[in-house]
Formats: structure tokens, sequence, C-alpha cells
């Protein structure tokens, strides 16, 4: 079964938002509940409340009769427009309890073992529990021409080090709301961030394959010389002109990006004070991010000293 992971998360996050669970009755379809409110919302104003099947295989809509959710499909185009009728930007975190924190300890420390030049030992001295500020954004890409193609782009930019990669975790494991607890501070702003992760979009797309685009100025040009081929002598240029115009809005490539959805996600951090015992003694500190495994050190309250050689 291919799914867009995309489309799928964005429907079952929809409907979590809504406090309505879709319950997997057939494996690869879902029913879910429509209460009259969301089903007007979804379907006009006749509608009435009803259990709602649906899936995101074609192959099983045709079998099973359940309503298929897929890229151009009319009920994604429902779900974006309700979407975008309710809040743009949310907030959720993600809790450090997620993670396995002995774990963690136990690979950190490891790692900075491995990276020693020479034969140290490692003590944590002390534990805090922080978060960092991402914003995430779903986009929608619409590659049009004298047809239209749908596609959903989710991608997120750390607010404290710019970095941009796609979310690396489920957002159903965020609860929803800031977080308990201490935030690090942004260095981005809001702005800053959104044209970020748009310039990060106009890269990724200058790389892809543009058959679909000469395509259809291949289709365009052809039209063109048509519709000349035919006023050629004519004195109705007004009409030849607005025929060329309508050929530009119906076959012209282009490329609209959309923002869907956004959230400001609260992701964690585990930041540990140790001691390094080798050659030399000191104490600093290194953060550890359970979703990239990354870990950066600071040498705030260092006190190194070096040790003698009958020790």
């Amino acid at each position: 079964m291919n799914v867009d992971k995309n489309i799928a998360e964005l429907v079952f996050t929809f409907f979590r938002l809504l406090r309505k669970e879709p319950l997997e009755i057939r494996r690869g379809i879902w029913q879910v509940f429509l209460d009259e409110a969301l089903a007007k919302e979804l379907d006009g104003w006749r509608a009435k409340e009803r259990l709602f099947q649906f899936t995101f295989d074609r192959k099983l809509a045709d079998a099973y009769g359940a309503e298929l959710i897929t890229s151009g499909s009319y009920r994604l185009d429902t779900i974006l427009q309700a979407v975008q009728k309710q809040a743009l930007l949310s907030r959720a975190h993600l809790p450090h309890d997620r993670f396995h924190e002995p774990s963690i300890r136990a690979s950190m420390v490891q790692r900075l073992s491995g990276s020693a030049q020479y034969p140290t030992r490692f003590y944590v001295l002390n534990l805090e529990r922080s978060f960092s500020p991402c914003l995430w954004i779903v986009f929608q890409i619409s590659r049009i021409t004298h047809h239209r193609r749908d596609t959903l782009y989710s991608i997120s930019v750390h607010l404290c080090t710019g970095r941009v990669t796609p979310l690396p975790i489920s957002t159903q494991l965020f609860v929803g709301g800031p977080p308990f607890g201490p935030v690090q501070r942004r260095v981005l702003s809001y702005k800053q961030a959104y044209n970020k992760l748009c310039r990060h979009i106009g890269e990724e797309l200058a790389v892809q394959d543009q058959t679909w685009a000469e395509e259809a100025q291949e289709a365009l040009e052809a039209e063109q010389r048509k519709l000349a081929s035919f006023f050629e002598g004519s004195m109705r240029q007004d009409e030849l002109a607005a025929r060329q115009r309508a050929l530009v809005e119906n076959y012209a490539p282009r490329v609209l990006v959309q923002p869907m959805r956004g959230a400001l996600l609260y992701v964690p951090n585990f930041c540990y004070k140790l001691m390094e015992v080798g050659q030399t003694e000191r104490v600093f500190h290194a953060t550890y991010d359970p979703l990239t495994h990354e870990v950066t050190s600071t040498e705030r309250d260092q006190s190194s000293a070096k040790r003698s050689s009958s020790s």
C-alpha cells in the first residue's frame, strides 16, 4: 500500500485536534464519527452527522467503498479548507518522558569518551531539562499547467540554531499547549524563520525534475503558433491578444506554494553538567538533542587544572 505519509499525518492530526480518533476497522480503512457541525464544515449546510469511512489506498477504496483521500481528491481539499479556516498556528510540546533518559546519558558519555584523545572518564554532576522552540509548517505545493497537481511538504526550522529539517518525529507524540519548563531563547524571529523555510523550499524545487514544466512550455508554444496561424492576416487583433492571454493563464507552467498549517513546537533538550577526568579535570556543560542525537558542549563554569604526574 503506497500512502503519502504527509497526507495521512495531516488527516489524522486534523481529526485528533478536533478530539476525534479515527478507528482502523479494517487494515488500511479508518472510520470516524462526524457530528453535524463537522459534517457541515466538510460537506456543506445540508450535511448530517454520520460515520465517515476513509482510506489512502485506491484499491481499498474501490473494493470496500471507503472514501479515497489522496493528492487532488475532493475530501483532501475540503479538509485543507477546514484547516485554513481554523487557527493557522498552534502550540505543542514533546515531553521529556517520551525518551529514556538513562539510555541518553549512557550514549552521550560513550560518545564523549570515544572522541577523547586520551583515556578519560566523565561524571554527570547535574541534569536540567529544557525546551527549544521550532517553527513547523505544512506547505501545499501546486504544480499548475492545464491541470494541477498538489503535494504536501512538511518542514521545520529550529529557532535557536536556524537548522532546517523535516520534523524527525511524528506530531502525534506532541502534547497540546506550551511546556511547563524553561525554554531556550530563540535567535530567529518568526518572520526570519518563515523566510528561511521559503528559501529552502525554493532551493529544493530548483533541483527537482523540471520535465513537467518543459513539456507544458512546449505545449503552450505549440498552441500559440496555431493561434497565430489562425489569425494571420486578420484584423481581429484584440481577440488574438485576449486568446493569447487565456493560453498563458491555462498552459503556462507555474508553482504555487501555500502554507496550510503551522505550529510552534517545543522540542526537549537534556542539559548535563559534567566533570571530565583525564590528563586534566574540567567541568563543562553538554546538551543532548534526542531528535537529532546531536551533542553540543560549552565551556561554562570550566575549572581546569593540570594533574601532577604523581597523582
